[in-house]
C-alpha cells in the first residue's frame, strides 16, 4: 500500500512540478541541449511511473495484500434477481475489477498526457484583446 500511494505522490508531484516550470520558464527563450536532454529524461520517468510502476504497484497491491483473484467474485449471475430475468447476467470477479482500474488509469493517462503536451506548446499564446462592446451589442470603433 505505501508502495502504491508513494508511486501515485511522486507521479502527481512530477505533473505539478512540470506545469509549475512551464508557468516561469520565458517561452521566447531557445532550449539549450542540455534542456532538452533534462526534459527528455524528465518525461521519460514520468510515463516509466504512469504506464509501468504505478499499475504494477496496484496489481501487486490486490493480488498480493487483498487476496484479489478469480476465485473471489464481485457479484454472480442472478445474485440480485433470478425471475422473469437473471440480473446481472454475468459473474465478475475481482480480478477483472482490478484490470479494469488498470485500464481506466492508463485512459486518463492517455488523455491527460497529450492535454499536458498543448498546454506547454499553447501556453505563450496571448489571449485575444476584448474589444469593447456598445450597448446595442456592436463593438465600440473609434472613429476619426
Amino acid at each position: 500500500m505505501v508502495a502504491l500511494v508513494t508511486s501515485i505522490l511522486v507521479t502527481a508531484a512530477m505533473v505539478v512540478l512540470l506545469v509549475w516550470y512551464g508557468k516561469r520558464r520565458p517561452t521566447d527563450r531557445p532550449t539549450t541541449w542540455g534542456e532538452a536532454m533534462l526534459a527528455a529524461a524528465y518525461i521519460f520517468m514520468l510515463l516509466l511511473l504512469l504506464f509501468g510502476i504505478v499499475p504494477d504497484r496496484w496489481i501487486r497491491l490486490t493480488d498480493n495484500e487483498w487476496g484479489w483473484s478469480v476465485e473471489r467474485f464481485l457479484f454472480t449471475e442472478g445474485q440480485f434477481m433470478t425471475s422473469p430475468i437473471t440480473f446481472p447476467p454475468m459473474r465478475m470477479d475481482l480480478k477483472k475489477v482490478s484490470d479494469i482500474v488498470v485500464v481506466i488509469e492508463h485512459l486518463i493517462a492517455l488523455v491527460g498526457l497529450p492535454v499536458l503536451a498543448l498546454w506547454w506548446q499553447r501556453r505563450d499564446q496571448a489571449a485575444p484583446a476584448e474589444v469593447p462592446i456598445s450597448e446595442y451589442g456592436r463593438p465600440l470603433i473609434r472613429s476619426n
